[in-house]
C-alpha cells in the first residue's frame, strides 16, 4: 500500500517540477530575449528570434554599416529546470544557462587568439591539441591571474590584449567568460560565457570591444 502512496507522490513531483520548471524556463527565456534585443537593436538593422532546442533560443542580428561585424549569431541554451534531476546533480556539474556568441567580422584578424579560464585546463589541453598556437604572457595586468592566453602571433596578441578597452571588458566578464576567439580562418569572434541576469551586457560588450579593437593590433 505504502509503494504505491510513494509512487504516486514521486510521479507527483516530477509533474509538477515539469510544469514549474517549463513556466520558470518561459519566462527566463523571454526575458533574455527582451535584454538582447534591447542591447542589440542600436547597433543592428534587423534583430530575430527563433526557438533553440528544448528550452532557448537563436537569435540572429545583422549589424550596420558602421560596425566591424557584419552580422551576429546567438545561441542561448537554458538548463534542463524541468528535469528534477537538475536541481541535485546541478550542485556537482554547476550547470548554467549559456550564451554562446558567433561574430563575423568585416576584416580579417591578423592572428587566431584564444583567451580561456586560467583554472579550465582541459579546455587548454584541446585546443593546444587542435591548433599550433604559443602561450602568451601579459606582464604587468591583473589579466594573467585570470586567463590563459595563446595566439598564433603572440606579438599580434600582446599588442592586442595590452589596449586599455580589451583589458576593462575582460575584466568585467571575467566571471562569466568561458572561451574567446578570434579565428584567422573563419573571419570571427567566438564567445562562450556563463548567461545570468547580470552577465549579457559585459558579454556582448566584450564581443564588440575584440571585434573594434583587432584591426588596431
Amino acid at each position: 500500500m505504502y509503494e504505491f502512496e510513494i509512487i504516486f507522490l514521486v510521479a507527483l513531483l516530477f509533474i509538477i517540477i515539469y510544469f514549474v520548471g517549463s513556466y520558470r524556463n518561459r519566462k527566463i527565456g523571454v526575458k533574455y530575449a527582451k535584454a538582447i534585443k534591447e542591447h542589440m537593436t542600436l547597433r543592428s538593422e534587423f534583430v530575430g528570434f527563433r526557438p533553440y532546442g528544448r528550452g532557448g533560443f537563436r537569435s540572429l542580428c545583422r549589424m550596420k554599416d558602421s560596425e566591424a561585424l557584419t552580422k551576429v549569431e546567438m545561441a542561448v541554451t537554458l538548463v534542463d529546470r524541468e528535469n528534477l534531476m537538475h536541481y541535485p546533480l546541478s550542485l556537482v556539474t554547476r550547470d548554467r544557462d549559456r550564451l554562446v556568441c558567433w561574430g563575423y567580422l568585416r576584416d580579417t584578424t591578423l592572428a587566431d587568439i584564444e583567451i580561456l579560464p586560467k583554472l579550465n585546463q582541459k579546455l587548454l589541453r584541446k585546443i593546444t591539441s587542435q591548433k599550433q598556437l604559443q602561450e602568451v604572457t601579459i606582464q604587468k595586468s591583473k589579466l594573467k591571474e585570470s586567463f590563459t592566453f595563446l595566439a598564433s602571433d603572440p606579438d599580434v596578441a600582446e599588442k592586442f590584449l595590452s589596449d586599455s578597452q580589451v583589458k576593462k571588458h575582460l575584466m568585467e566578464a571575467k566571471t562569466f567568460i568561458k572561451r574567446l576567439s578570434l579565428d584567422h580562418d573563419e573571419t570571427r569572434v567566438y564567445m562562450l560565457g556563463e548567461l545570468t541576469d547580470i552577465s549579457l551586457k559585459p558579454l556582448l560588450n566584450l564581443l564588440f570591444c575584440c571585434a573594434d579593437q583587432h584591426i588596431r593590433a
